[in-house]
């Protein structure tokens, strides 16, 4: 009875081990969730900042010139925002004077600027740059002492003098702005420059000699956002499932099937071997045990 009751559960291990070795490449197949396309795809784009510089050569003033800059290439992906983080103006000066009056004279001068930023494709512009450079504060000159030469107590030489400026940035997520500043090409910004000169006293007669020069530079940044790939997702092939070939062996006086090792496909876990394991170990186990338990027989007396 024992025997019998060891072979009836060999061959029901034995049966669990074939389905689960049928069933295995089935159910191998690759999880979506875990595949690095997929997370690539589901990241959101990083956002990428290009800039473009541009200048204006030091040259005299009055300036009215452009300042061009390459428009956005869509080909790189989504414009999301235009912004113009510099305008900047560099001025540089120097003048000098001399009394050519008869007699002596209180004098004073300085120089007035104004620097306009004009922005193209319907972007705003800056506020215009304005101050003050001082040449000459207030002093006395000499009478004019008949030679003009810029020198002696005459005359009075403003050294050169240096001015930078810089204009509020400018930005813009407007559709229309984005569409102008998107395609080949390229867009001018404008600068101009008005300078002014003020003379306090003098007499009427004074010599000057002014050289002013104005340099600038523009820089415009595009925001974007990179176009995304689509996630690739592997064709999937039919599995054909093929019965293991069996051989017969026969243990204990029963005829059992030894069933040799397949190869299976690749799984995305390795805890299906295990659990297969403790299933067939689960039911032989379960019926050893039943095998060892008393049973009651049926009672002949009457």
């Amino acid at each position: 009875m024992l025997r019998s009751l060891f072979a009836r559960a060999l061959l029901a291990a034995t049966a669990v081990t074939v389905l689960v070795t049928i069933l295995t490449p089935a159910l191998a197949v690759a999880d979506p969730m875990n595949d690095p396309a997929n997370d690539r795809a589901n990241d959101p784009a990083t956002e990428v900042t290009e800039c473009h510089d541009a200048g204006l050569a030091r040259q005299r003033t009055e300036v009215d010139a452009d300042m061009t800059v390459p428009r956005f290439d869509p080909a790189l992906g989504t414009l999301l925002e235009v912004s113009v983080p510099t305008q900047s103006v560099h001025l540089d000066t120097d003048a000098r004077f001399e009394n050519t009056a008869q007699t002596a004279v209180s004098f004073e001068e300085h120089m007035n600027y104004q620097v306009n930023f004009a922005s193209p494709g319907g972007l705003a512009s800056p506020a215009p740059l304005v101050g003050t450079i001082e040449r000459v504060p207030m002093q006395t000159l000499a009478a004019f002492d008949n030679t003009l030469d810029f020198a002696g107590a005459s005359a009075v030489a403003q050294p050169s003098t240096d001015r930078d400026a810089a204009a509020t940035p400018v930005t813009s997520t407007d559709p229309g702005v984005l569409g102008s500043f998107s395609g080949p090409g390229t867009l001018a910004f404008h600068v101009s420059t008005v300078i002014g000169e003020t003379f306090m006293g003098g007499g009427g007669n004074v010599e000057a000699q002014i050289h002013t020069f104005a340099s600038g530079s523009v820089r415009v940044c595009y925001r974007y956002a990179p176009p995304v790939t689509p996630p690739t997702t592997p064709p999937t092939t039919p599995t054909t499932l093929t019965p293991p070939t069996t051989t017969p062996t026969e243990v204990l006086g029963v005829v059992a099937t030894r069933v040799p090792q397949r190869p299976t496909l690749p799984r995305t876990g390795s805890s299906t071997a295990l659990l297969a394991i403790i299933g067939v170990a689960a039911v032989g186990i379960g019926l050893v045990l039943a095998a060892r338990s008393p049973r009651r027989r049926p009672s002949l007396d009457a």
